[in-house]
């Protein structure tokens, strides 16, 4: 769930990462249409070799900017 940017385990704060695959899926469009149209505007937060990560405070972020274009 979006509304925990952070897990809490043994005391310690971890942030939760999403992969472009669960972006996409969040924003309800298929891997290569965010690749197309999203990748260039919203750049991974993080990069583990060839995966590319996002914080959800950054898939917020986005969800609330795209939902915007389509209204």
């Amino acid at each position: 769930s979006l509304d925990l940017f952070y897990e809490r385990r043994k005391g310690a704060r971890f942030m939760k990462w999403y992969s472009m695959t669960q972006v996409a899926g969040e924003l309800g469009v298929c891997l290569n249409t965010f690749k197309k149209y999203y990748l260039e505007k919203y750049p991974p937060d993080q990069e583990f070799g060839v995966q590319k990560k996002y914080t959800a405070s950054t898939l917020l972020r986005m969800k609330k900017e795209i939902l915007k274009e389509g209204a």
